[in-house]
């Protein structure tokens, strides 16, 4: 009996100990919602791996601050090997370039260095170019009453001046005025002890000059070759225009020249803005005769369908007619072809009007669809027509092919894209499904 009472009371023992044990089991097997969750097991995995992770935590990367970097002469920057607290040592590869101390670096030369970091026996670099001090601009072309900021970068400016004030002003912040026509050179003298300048050149707006000399009419035949076959890289589509009835353009196929007019005091069409230099249709393919309205239709740099053929600054006159540049093999100008710079001033084409860039260019933006535009056969009775062809003369193809190098090349116009009157909006047309005659 005794033996059965001791039973008895150790089992009863053994229930209070194991019931809380299930509730709690219980209680964590399922959620307030009663979805079922991860089991003690699981859950002590989970906090091993946890603290696993944590203890194995890669140490901080030991790096510099900078691996390459651009600075100009006297002027300094701070290096640091981050991810150590260790010595380092610093040396430079070239200090008639860059020199270093503890970390600052300072441009000595014009040239490349390389910075060393020497720390617990590995070496970090970073590759310094350092620049002389520079201009914002050292040749400048700007009309009459417009003005621009001149900067030096790498230095602080003392004081500007300029040579002619009456040509060109200049404020005390580096703003430049021009006054009138002419040359000026205005200096900036800076801290460093050098004296930088910047030679401008104050022009006219043709439509300001009451007696323009020929050169004015014509700027191609004072540009250089690289300027009449490149390539500005600028591609923004066209958003306004002058209004069509600014100019109107005559073209005389006998002399193979473009002549822009705008009107006089009296209204008429008798005031010369531009004289241009073109080649027209071959006799098998010539340029239409008549009296067109330029229509809506423009392409900056594109392929002749059917070719590996391209042409700059596309305005279309009528039909498949357009005035464009002369002819690339590739959406590069430095793949001109010598033909079609040759064959300026000729009767070669499919019945388009090949032009220069720069002219191809002042039709693009000035000469709005709807300007009237006069083509005429022409004849060499034409005095007036023939002293103007035999003053067009553009310089001599060279001998060797320029690199010419997109928004590297030259500009001497006397207008710029900026100046340009937006008083129409230009909306793009089609060609009706026909392709360029070239």
């Amino acid at each position: 009996m005794k033996r059965k009472i001791l039973v008895t009371i150790l089992s009863m023992l053994l229930l209070v100990l194991i019931l809380p044990c299930c509730a709690r089991v219980s209680a964590k097997g399922k959620n307030k919602d009663n979805s079922e969750k991860v089991n003690d097991t699981e859950e002590e995995e989970a906090v091993t791996e946890s603290e696993a992770a944590e203890e194995s935590v890669p140490e901080e990367k030991i790096e510099l601050n900078h691996t390459v970097k651009v600075m100009y002469i006297d002027k300094t920057f701070r290096l640091k090997l981050m991810g150590t607290d260790k010595e380092v040592i610093w040396s430079s590869s070239d200090e008639n370039i860059a020199v270093v101390e503890r970390g600052k670096v300072t441009g000595v030369g014009e040239g490349f260095a390389y910075i060393y970091a020497l720390c617990d026996g590995e070496t970090y670099s970073c590759h310094v170019k350092v620049k002389k001090p520079e201009l914002s601009e050292t040749k400048k072309k700007i009309r009459v009453n417009n003005s621009f900021n001149l900067t030096v970068k790498g230095t602080k400016v003392i004081s500007y001046k300029s040579s002619s004030k009456k040509i060109a002003s200049v404020s005390a912040d580096g703003v430049v005025t021009a006054k009138r026509k002419g040359n000026a050179v205005i200096s900036c003298e800076c801290e460093n002890g050098i004296t930088y300048t910047c030679e401008v050149e104050v022009y006219e707006n043709i439509l300001d000059i009451e007696n323009p000399k020929f050169e004015d009419l014509a700027p191609t035949t004072k540009m250089s070759f690289e300027e009449l076959v490149g390539d500005n890289g600028i591609y923004d589509e066209l958003v306004a225009m002058p209004e069509p009835g600014t100019y109107k353009l005559v073209v005389d196929l006998y002399h193979k020249v473009v002549m822009a007019y705008t009107k006089d005091e009296n209204g008429k069409y008798v005031r010369p803005v531009r004289y241009m230099l073109c080649g027209v249709g071959a006799s098998a393919t010539p340029t239409p005769t008549g009296t067109f309205k330029m229509e809506n239709y423009r392409l900056r740099y594109e392929r002749f369908n059917g070719t590996n053929c391209y042409g700059q600054y596309w305005s279309i006159l009528t039909g498949r007619i357009y005035f464009h540049s002369i002819l690339y093999n590739s959406f590069d100008a430095k793949d001109y072809t010598v033909t079609s710079y040759d064959n300026l001033g000729k009767a070669v084409s499919h019945g388009c009007i090949r032009l220069t860039v720069p002219d191809a260019r002042w039709i693009y933006y000035n000469v709005a669809p709807g300007t009237e535009v006069v083509v005429r056969k022409g004849s060499a009775d034409d005095k007036e027509t023939a002293a103007i062809r035999k003053q067009l003369n553009l310089v001599k193809r060279p001998s060797n092919r320029p690199n010419l190098v997109k928004g590297k090349i030259p500009d001497t116009d006397n207008w710029t894209i900026e100046e340009v009157a937006h008083e129409v909006e230009f909306i793009q047309g089609s060609q009706n499904g026909g392709e360029a005659a070239g």
